[in-house]
């Protein structure tokens, strides 16, 4: 891969810069931190995510970073002074902002060719958060056009295909890849003179092989290699089988790499930064149009502290309990959160699209706490507020509100009629209880059947030590949802136990709304559907920033046929939680189906499948919805999918567990599963 900017030339597969004709010596690290910028133009990088790049995490001093800044610039007629290729942004980072034009050397002649199939699939935020149909179905077609456009110019035949797929046959592996690669260029391109809503990326999938037009679609085997190849494979990224990569000339072929049998990748788009969660790789995420916040985890001080950890995750969640329920604030949900941990305020601002991030620490020493917090405003790249709170952990802890307080004043978050008297709630006095809850809250946050069984024991605890708290209730109706949801417990007696505790729970005075989002999905099996409704709509009532209470609504709405709310609702769950539960994914991808959005169904649900591959319940979506759009050749294979993954998947009994309110809706989708080839 070669990036061309300015005078110069930056060839990835070398390690060579050239200036014009001259070749540029220019030290390895200097060339690897010009390189990442290169790479993640689209933002700004910031000091930390380079040295854990470049340095592979270990310590280096501000000086040494500024030396290999000074000296990228100076290779490539760049100064400090004038900035006009790499730019320091003040306590944020630095970004490339030159013009790029990224292209594959000119592929000479190979050992032998061979007819290749190229699959290009689209990803895009604005199927997933986008509010405009109009606009979405516009930025598709405009990504659309340009990979057929580039395509039919190296000599494609193209195939007719659903949505956003397009699938072509190529005469050779060669000019198959060069395509794929200038039409990754050109949608970067394009990209980036776009607002994030509109960015759409393509990944490209190539095989060897052959594929037809039949009457119900483009067939062949190579169709089928080809979506495999890129089921899990991240936006922009471009995978090739050995029959494809066998084909390319020395030079073309040592920029790929192996990746796995039979599997090999080219340049630098098949992955994303370190530990960065699949949800957000290609993920352009646009700021909301009013006060948006993140609550990072807060560090622990002292080593082993696991009371001063458990106090951290408790009072991170009490915070955001408190902000949830303000419609005047956009808060990114607190599992999405957990997955910054560590992260450095201008990383996690960047990177989940919204302006302010609260972040600190805290000591606990026995009843004595001392907790350090900050808001950090990354538009401006400033800390807005910053305390230091020290406080005895008695009946009169109430730090939480403070914080909050804090927060509410410093954004200028205007509080509509009725949410002042329930932001201030009426927290856990009793210490012993308070405690418990908080180990509780840790425990839960991790996740895992271990922790959900223990932070249940622990809230168990909470409900004996406050029995008047809706606290207790609540938080074990959630670990019973989660355990019944996940396989962790039996699911008929889980969710019958959750319902119970819910029930209990949204009695209560200051009832949270949590447990509503629990008690509305528990009705909706018990095919309670009017119930169902009310009680998922009195959590959003109560919690209108929550991604879950809008996630849980969004799964009534859609049984019960009210799917274009279901759609609304569901987008917003994913805006405010972009490390999404990909269920979440699976609720919009049949609430597009239903509302005969098929071509934003198809590509909501093969997100799904890249985040969760093994997965039945997306392909019966994605399969109903290319039947309903007329692609049945494509329907089969997604059929035979599943088949291979649940040989004892039978309709009438997947049938008898969907809570759908309209018998005539369940019996239209089983009737378009049965025409795919699923057995009855």
């Amino acid at each position: 891969m070669n990036y061309y900017f300015h005078d110069c030339i930056l060839d990835f597969e070398c390690r060579e810069l050239r200036r014009g004709e001259r070749l540029v010596s220019i030290e390895p690290q200097a060339f690897d931190l010009l390189l990442y910028l290169i790479r993640n133009r689209a933002r700004v990088v910031s000091k930390d995510e380079l040295i854990s790049s470049v340095w592979g995490g270990r310590i280096v001093s501000d000086s040494a970073l500024t030396t290999r800044i000074n000296a990228a610039r100076t290779a490539i007629g760049d100064s400090g002074k004038t900035q006009s290729l790499i730019r320091t942004f003040p306590r944020k980072g630095f970004r490339f902002v030159g013009d790029v034009r990224e292209h594959v050397p000119e592929l000479g002649a190979a050992a032998w060719t061979s007819p290749v199939v190229v699959r290009a699939e689209a990803s895009a935020v604005c199927v997933l958060m986008g509010e405009d149909e109009g606009a979405i179905g516009d930025a598709l077609r405009r990504g659309r056009e340009t990979i057929v456009s580039v395509f039919e110019d190296a000599g494609a035949a193209i195939h007719t295909a659903s949505g956003d797929p397009v699938i072509a046959t190529f005469p050779s592996g060669a000019q198959g890849v060069l395509a794929a690669a200038n039409a990754r260029g050109m949608l970067a391109e394009t990209n980036r003179s776009l607002p994030a809503e509109h960015r759409i990326h393509y990944r490209f999938g190539i095989v060897a092989g052959e594929a037809e037009n039949g009457p119900d679609g483009p067939e062949g085997a190579a169709i089928a290699q080809a979506t495999a190849l890129i089921r899990v494979a991240h936006p922009d990224a471009i995978r090739m089988n050995d029959g494809v990569q066998s084909q390319l000339p020395s030079e073309s072929a040592a920029a790929t790499r192996r990746i796995g049998p039979d599997e090999h990748a080219l340049g630098d788009g098949d992955s994303g930064p370190a530990g960065l969660p699949a949800q957000l790789h290609g993920l352009d995420v646009p700021l909301p149009n009013r006060p948006s916040i993140v609550l990072l985890p807060l560090g622990v001080m002292g080593e082993g502290n696991e009371r001063g950890a458990a106090l951290a995750e408790g009072l991170r969640i009490d915070v955001q309990n408190a902000l949830i329920k303000m419609s005047g604030l956009f808060l990114l949900a607190a599992g999405t959160a957990n997955a910054m941990r560590g992260w450095s305020a201008a990383e996690a601002a960047t990177r989940a699209g919204v302006r302010y991030v609260l972040e600190g620490t805290v000591r606990q020493s026995g009843e004595q706490v001392r907790v350090n917090v900050q808001l950090f405003d990354s538009a401006a790249s400033t800390v807005l507020w910053s305390e230091q709170y020290d406080r005895t952990l008695d009946h009169n802890f109430a730090l939480q509100d403070e914080i909050t307080e804090r927060i509410v004043t410093a954004l200028d978050i205007k509080l509509a009629s009725g949410e002042q008297a329930r932001i201030w709630h009426k927290g856990l006095t009793h210490p012993e209880a308070r405690e418990c809850f908080y180990r509780g809250a840790q425990a839960f946050m991790r996740m895992n059947r271990e922790s959900i069984a223990s932070a249940r024991v622990f809230f168990e605890r909470v409900v004996e030590l406050a029995p008047d708290s809706p606290y207790g209730p609540t938080w074990i109706a959630l670990c019973l949802w989660i355990q019944a949801a996940r396989g962790w417990a039996d699911p008929a007696e889980a969710r019958e136990q959750a319902g119970r505790w819910a029930e209990r729970a949204v009695t209560m005075e200051d009832a949270d709304g949590q447990a509503h989002t629990v008690l509305g999905n528990v009705r909706l099996i018990q095919r309670r559907f009017d119930e169902a409704l009310a009680v998922a709509r009195q959590a959003l009532d109560i919690r209108p920033g929550c991604a879950n209470a809008n996630g849980f609504l969004a799964n009534v709405l859609l049984y019960c046929g009210e799917s274009e709310l279901a759609v609304r609702h569901a987008r917003r769950a994913i805006r405010f939680m972009p490390v999404y539960p990909p269920w979440f994914v699976e609720i919009l991808a049949a609430s597009y189906r239903d509302v005969g959005l098929l071509d934003l169904s198809a590509l909501a649900a093969r997100e799904v499948l890249r985040i969760m591959p093994s997965a039945v319940e997306p392909r019966l979506v994605l399969a109903s919805t290319l039947v309903r759009n007329g692609w049945l050749a494509e329907a089969r294979r997604v059929a035979g999918e599943t088949r291979d993954l649940s040989g004892d998947f039978k309709l009438e009994r997947w049938a008898a567990l969907q809570p759908y309110r309209d018998s005539g809706a369940l019996a239209a989708l089983t009737e378009d599963l049965r025409v795919a080839g699923f057995p009855s």
